[in-house]
């Protein structure tokens, strides 16, 4: 009968049967959460314990409230809030949404009270990033006070904090009042300070443990850096009182550090640390809550690993060995000892915390087949007790009696319940799950800030380029040239103009305000280099329009920009930058100014590296980037504009008065006389300066430090069977010498430190001078007319008196430091490219971007050193700017040109890592001592000179040609080195010279070039080893093998999956013995998986004790023979003994000094005469690093003999393992 009815009464019917269903659903997740959640939330404090025992007892005695897991609590209960106000059909609906709602601010807001309390350590930790200066972790679930100390826990957890931001962004945008002075807004915008960073600070992470030994030790933490980088994007712009905000309660975020973190993120992914080569963590940041990771393609890969590597029956784990809670694990300690690690594989206890998050994932995916298999997955694991509610453990582990059947067969062993019988962090999200999945709640209600849709494309942005000219005249020639300009001095002068122009570094003064409250001693942002991303937007400032040039353009900055094709070259860079990261709304608009020394010589500017640059932007397209070039007026309603009301209208108006002609070079009188002949260096000493070495002159040269051009003597032969070598002592800084000495004087010193090189001669100390001494210098000074001259004498001065020693030039009193600055400066502007780095080097000038290039190598696990071999300094993790420069200035001494060469080398390598990262797919640790001990080598090859003239040719060289030179040596791709002659005009004494300059240029080599010798040098640089030409004509392959081991040692290049084949030699003998370091199986196997990059860096270290790069690479080569021998079926070959690589080595030298002596090679020269005669590396003959890896006569087939007859005990060479 019910059929005859009408279709609207038959649709009634179905609704109110489906609102009925929903209700019932809904008082069912009402009644569990306030069962399982609500009912343990503090009367007072609102906040929640972390999880519950069995008998029903909260965890850690009710005392204990963990930011994380009270944040993901809060989750549930406010998803319920919003369930019941969307569906609100009574007052009782509508009631019961506002107590849940009133139950989230409670929480959250004793969350924030609780790290307002700890206001003085967001302020200290924004400056130093100290780790003792990190908000706790948790707090009194009663007072929201402290529970324990600073260093008693690993507090410094970025991604808790970041996730109570991303929370709480999020709340707010959907209509939820949460902040209510102020005062709050500053302390949150100091936190968003705090973690703004987050791509460079190592901390504990997730887990709470950094190292996953739990030694205390941080690491970066790729869900630290996902969580951040959401929170960022969420606080970006967001007003924190909602609808009846203003500007004052907007909270600013500096994009740039928003475009680091992913930047760093996608490089760790799918690894979470150095100790952790997977975790199930990351669920959080490549899903729910923070959907941080863009790429689908990554996220793909990231689910793939941890669903091969990590999924189980009962949930996954956390992390692979992880101890936590196992049987075997000793609750008596927090910390694991590194060999008990092993012991936890294969019985790691699975969480099903993560079923939630897939489930999660799935849910928002729209996959339902997926969600459903999970949800089976979840509602087998869930706990239903005797009051008929569910709960989700903490974790299912295996039992005492099973462990040795689930080490036999992994997944293969029932498991149960750990003691904490709900996780409140896994209820809360399966709750949160029920809501989403049985449609009562949309998962836009959860987000409303669309973070989800993270992984939509985007279209490319148009780049809006304003050139600015430096003067009318110029303005005007360049328009008719078809280039649009405008004129600084008009925009400087003409207060009608819509937009003032500014450094950078008045931007950076701006943002310094920001955040500011003298109640609670806040000091605001710290002063930083900004970014291009925000040099890119407009700002208006009560009623005044700012724009701001790119920061390396600022004139207070390193001198690489004052090499115009280099300087063209980061523009391009920029711009690609720009292509990539800019995610906010409005175009971006880049201001470039133009000056007449950036365009060389009038009449030829068509030549000029800049001009070339304006007229491609002109054209609309560069460097793959689509670009607009006009005046900044018409531009205004196209940019993105900034709105900064936090800046006070008297202090806006002093910090934008900009003295005249800040954007233009300027001239500063000159105290050293100099003529228009005095710019070009002197081909040797004069009579007058010969007889007064006391003035100083050569001292620059002489402070350098030049790589050894002889190889050190062989080191003692160990007999074979003998036991591994013990460590020798590390050479300190002092192993490069910084005088010029003859070969014959350096062999007759004693005591030698084992690199061909004298110990470094003390310079004459200050006593021995005195003020007559100083006088007659400053004399010598004073009527010095060559600008090479005047450094020497200047360093000869700051040597004995110091940079601040006060002395008279032309009736005005000025400071050492105050003419070295005149030298930098005037050098700089001839191109004088020694002498700007060393003199930059002895003023201690520093890239801004220094830190920031050394995180760029770091979080995408290329660690790096600084210094000489033997002593040099590891970075490891990422540390500030200034504490690079200390290193750098600590291993390079008294070497002022090293100590700038070094920056400039981690600048070029930080901007080839990101534009070009497959160049660094087989290196793991930068050696720049090696890297520039290469540099010069190859330059002395290329240029047929000593290293000592390789070396100031080296410093001669442009930025642009230092960086090219790199790059080519990187890509193993051949090069020239042409000589250039050029003439530029110049300010000089009130008047315009023209000044001659030559310079050398490093080129790839053109068709002029390719021929004969250099052909063939081609031909093994760029083929792979199992590709080179192996039989070549002897005079033809001179050298060019050990020059290609010299170049792969020196980079730190191995072969690919070299690491976990180590793993593989180690886990079948007892140990590695290389060198003076030994690489023991235990408990380096127990503590470390084969693809950790924990142990990669392991054997690296070991690796780097060689200082000879053609001899690392031998030794690389014999390990990859070794790991042939270690993939047999019989694994007990080596036996209980260890592997000592050296005498596999020798052996498979005097194999091949036989095959010499036998068919008349030219080793009957050298070694079959003398060992080590010849001066080869380590001993080892030089015409054995010359042979080409494979064929009968090929390194390969030695070593592989030598393996062989170690393996069977005997040493007589067999035909039967020839390689051919």
């Amino acid at each position: 009968e019910i059929f005859d009815l009408p279709l609207h009464v038959l649709c009634t019917m179905k609704r109110s049967r489906t609102r009925s269903d929903s209700r019932a659903k809904l008082a069912h997740y009402d009644h569990l959460l306030s069962k399982t959640i609500l009912a343990y939330q503090h009367p007072v404090t609102g906040l929640l314990p972390a999880f519950l025992y069995k008998d029903g007892t909260p965890g850690c005695a009710r005392s204990d409230a963990w930011v994380r897991d009270n944040v993901y609590c809060v989750w549930s209960v406010w998803g319920l809030a919003v369930a019941y106000r969307r569906r609100a059909e009574s007052a009782d609906d509508r009631q019961r949404a506002y107590q849940l709602e009133q139950s989230v601010v409670k929480l959250m807001r004793s969350l924030l009270f609780s790290m307002m309390r700890q206001v003085g350590k967001v302020e200290d930790f924004k400056k130093t990033l100290d780790r003792g200066s990190a908000l706790h972790a948790k707090y009194n679930i009663s007072t929201c006070s402290t529970i324990v100390g600073d260093y008693a826990w690993g507090h410094l957890q970025i991604d808790a904090t970041s996730l109570f931001l991303l929370t709480l962004a999020q709340m707010t945008a959907a209509g939820l009042q949460l902040v209510y002075s102020l005062d709050e807004v500053a302390f949150l915008q100091n936190l968003v300070f705090y973690i703004e960073e987050a791509f460079r600070i190592p901390d504990y992470g997730i887990w709470e443990r950094g190292d996953k030994t739990n030694h205390g030790e941080t690491e970066l933490n790729a869900t630290s850096i996902g969580m951040a980088k959401a929170a960022l994007e969420a606080m970006n712009g967001l007003d924190m009182f909602g609808s009846r905000g203003g500007p004052s309660s907007v909270i600013h975020v500096m994009y740039d550090n928003v475009a680091q973190c992913h930047t760093k993120l996608n490089s760790l992914l799918p690894r979470e640390s150095s100790s952790k080569e997977i975790d199930a963590g990351l669920l959080t940041i490549i899903g729910f809550p923070a959907f941080a990771v863009e790429s689908p393609e990554l996220v793909r890969e990231t689910q793939d690993q941890i669903a091969t590597k990590l999924m189980g029956n009962y949930g996954c784990r956390r992390f692979l060995r992880d101890g936590y809670q196992t049987v075997k694990e000793d609750s008596s300690r927090l910390h694991y000892e590194p060999a008990e690690l092993k012991m936890f594989e294969n019985i790691e206890c699975e969480w099903p915390l993560f079923f939630c998050l897939l489930l999660m994932d799935a849910l928002i995916k729209g996959d339902y087949q997926t969600a459903q298999e999970y949800r089976q997955k979840l509602d087998k694991v869930v706990i239903c007790g005797d009051d008929g509610l569910e709960r989700v453990p903490e974790l299912y582990l295996v039992t005492e009696d099973r462990v040795p059947w689930e080490y036999r067969e992994p997944h293969s062993q029932p498991r149960v319940p750990g003691p904490k019988v709900q996780h409140m962090w896994s209820q809360s999200l399966y709750v949160l799950c029920g809501l989403l999945q049985d449609g009562l709640l949309a998962i836009g209600e959860v987000d409303p800030l669309n973070r989800r849709l993270v992984m939509m494309p985007k279209p490319d942005p148009l780049v809006q380029v304003v050139l600015l000219s430096e003067d009318p005249q110029l303005c005007s020639k360049l328009t008719k040239m078809g280039i649009r300009t405008e004129s600084i001095r008009r925009m400087e002068r003409d207060p009608t103009l819509p937009v003032k122009i500014l450094p950078a570094r008045y931007l950076s003064r701006i943002f310094s305000l920001l955040g500011v409250n003298k109640k609670m001693g806040l000091s605001g942002r710290p002063r930083k280099t900004m970014g291009v991303i925000s040099t890119s937007q407009l700002y208006a400032i009560h009623g005044a329009m700012v724009a701001f040039t790119p920061s390396f353009l600022d004139h207070e900055s390193f001198y690489l920009c004052l090499d115009n094709r280099l300087l063209v070259d980061l523009i391009r860079t920029d711009l690609a930058y720009l292509k990539s990261n800019w995610k906010l709304i409005g175009r971006p608009t880049v201001v470039l100014p133009i000056l007449r020394s950036m365009l060389g010589e009038a009449g030829q500017w068509e030549r000029s590296p800049v001009f070339r640059l304006a007229q491609a932007l002109t054209s609309g397209y560069t460097a793959g980037v689509r670009v607009l070039v006009s005046v900044m007026s018409e531009f205004i309603s196209t940019a993105s504009v900034q709105q900064l009301h936090f800046v006070d209208p008297m202090e806006a108006g002093e910090m934008l008065d900009l003295p005249e002609s800040d954007l233009r070079l300027h001239h500063r009188q000159s105290l050293l006389i100099q003529r228009t002949d005095s710019f070009v260096k002197p081909s040797g000493f004069d009579a007058r300066r010969r007889g007064n070495r006391k003035y100083g002159y050569g001292s620059v040269r002489q402070s350098r430090k030049t790589p050894p051009s002889k190889k050190r003597a062989p080191p003692t032969t160990i007999k074979e069977g003998a036991e591994p070598p013990q460590p020798l002592p590390l050479i300190v800084a002092s192993a490069y010498s910084g005088r010029r000495m003859s070969l014959k004087s350096q062999e007759r010193l004693k005591g030698g430190n084992g690199l061909g090189l004298a110990p470094v001669t003390s310079s004459p100390r200050r006593a021995s001078f005195n003020k007559s001494n100083i006088k007659e210098i400053v004399e010598a000074l004073a009527v010095e007319v060559n600008i090479f001259a005047q450094t020497d004498i200047l360093h000869h001065l700051y040597n004995y008196c110091g940079k601040d020693y006060v002395v008279q030039m032309d009736g005005h009193e000025c400071t050492i430091a105050s003419l070295l600055e005149e030298v930098y400066q005037k050098a700089g502007m001839y191109n004088l490219w020694s002498l700007v780095r060393h003199t930059a080097g002895m003023l201690c000038k520093r890239v801004e971007e220094l830190g920031s290039a050394a995180t760029d190598l770091l979080v995408r696990q290329k660690h790096f050193s600084v210094g000489q071999p033997n002593s040099e300094i590891h970075i490891t993790q990422p540390v500030p700017s200034k504490e690079v420069m200390k290193f750098i200035c600590e291993v390079c001494g008294d070497d002022h040109s090293a100590v700038a060469l070094t920056q400039e080398i981690l600048v070029y390598l930080s901007m080839f890592i990101r534009s070009e990262p497959e160049l660094f797919t087989e290196m793991l640790r930068l050696r720049i001592g090696l890297i520039q001990n290469v540099m010069v080598s190859e330059l002395s090859r290329a240029m047929d000179c000593s290293f000592e003239d390789a070396l100031d040719r080296l410093l001669d060289l442009s930025p642009y040609d230092l960086k090219n030179l790199i790059h080519l040596i990187f890509s193993r791709k051949e090069f020239t080195v042409d000589e250039i002659s050029t003439h530029r005009d110049s300010f000089l004494e009130g008047q315009v010279v023209n000044v001659p300059v030559r310079q050398l240029s490093i080129v790839a080599p053109s068709k002029k070039h390719v021929h004969g010798r250099l052909q063939k040098d081609m031909e093994i640089l760029s083929s792979p080893v199992s590709e080179a030409p192996a039989e070549l004509e002897l005079e033809e392959r001179h050298g060019q093998w050990q020059r290609r081991r010299r170049l792969d040692g020196a980079l730190n290049r191995v072969p690919q999956d070299f690491y976990s084949e180590v793993w593989h030699i180690l886990e079948s003998c007892q140990g590695i013995s290389i060198g003076n370091q030994y690489l023991p199986r235990s408990p380096t196997v127990q503590e470390m998986t084969p693809g950790e990059l924990k142990f990669a860096l392991r054997v690296e270290s070991v690796l780097n004790s060689l200082p000879e790069p053609e001899y690392r690479q031998v030794v690389v080569e014999t390990l990859g023979v070794l790991a042939l021998a270690s993939r047999s079926k019989n694994h007990s070959t080596f036996g209980n003994s260890s592997i000592v690589v050296e005498h596999i080595i020798n052996h498979a030298r005097m194999l091949f000094l036989q095959d010499q002596k036998q068919h008349g090679g030219p080793a009957t020269e050298c070694c079959l005469k003398h060992v080590g005669s010849c001066g080869g590396p380590a001993g080892v003959c030089v015409f054995f690093y010359d042979c080409a890896p494979s064929g009968r006569y090929g390194t390969m087939s030695y070593l592989a003999q030598a393996v062989a007859d170690q393996l069977r005990g005997m040493h007589k060479p067999t035909d039967e393992c020839k390689i051919s």
